[in-house]
């Protein structure tokens, strides 16, 4: 039975909720060395390597469409409680990837997890970009008026995400080498 027709079970379950874990830790490591740089994405651009380890793991086990959703969107509904933009911005990533994701047959492949990475970390650059410019006026809203530098930004990030996925991709065939994952 192919892995995209299997029901999620409790072990599915608890290593997506790791996953999420390691990418939560990332963002407490690396955010708060971005705070005082007012330019938009530079947190993602950041994050997106370490996060994008544990990004690729998780799409490596679980292999199906709603893998990201599973991780990307408990971490979304945790961080709903420190901040809706945060939530809202984590949110409209998820669904951007997992939209296009779907038709690619889910996460099985280095090529679909590469995707699913570069596709996340620059749907979440300009989803961060637009909500913050939403949420607070005028100043992100003249970083966001100026296309081309979210466009740099928005590559930027799908090009450090593509680095979570290659170090990712690493652990991934170190664990199979262990006979520790099953991807």
């Amino acid at each position: 039975m192919a892995k995209s027709s299997q029901s999620w079970q409790l072990r599915d379950y608890v290593f997506a909720a790791f996953m999420t874990i390691g990418i939560a830790v990332a963002s407490v490591i690396t955010v708060p060395l971005t705070l005082s740089i007012p330019l938009p994405g530079i947190r993602t651009v950041v994050w997106a390597p370490f996060a994008g380890i544990f990004l690729t793991l998780g799409m490596a086990r679980l292999q199906r469409s709603g893998s990201v959703a599973l991780m990307i969107g408990v971490l979304a509904l945790v961080l709903s409680r420190i901040s809706w933009i945060i939530a809202a911005f984590l949110v409209v990533a998820l669904l951007v990837t997992e939209g296009v994701m779907v038709f690619r047959g889910g996460f099985y492949g280095k090529t679909n997890r590469l995707l699913g990475n570069v596709l996340f970390f620059s749907s979440a650059t300009v989803a961060g970009a637009l909500v913050g410019a939403y949420a607070a006026g005028d100043f992100f809203a003249a970083w966001v008026g100026q296309v081309w530098v979210m466009i740099l930004m928005t590559v930027v990030s799908g090009f450090a995400g593509a680095i979570g996925w290659w170090l990712g991709e690493r652990v991934v065939q170190q664990l199979q080498r262990a006979g520790k994952l099953d991807a």
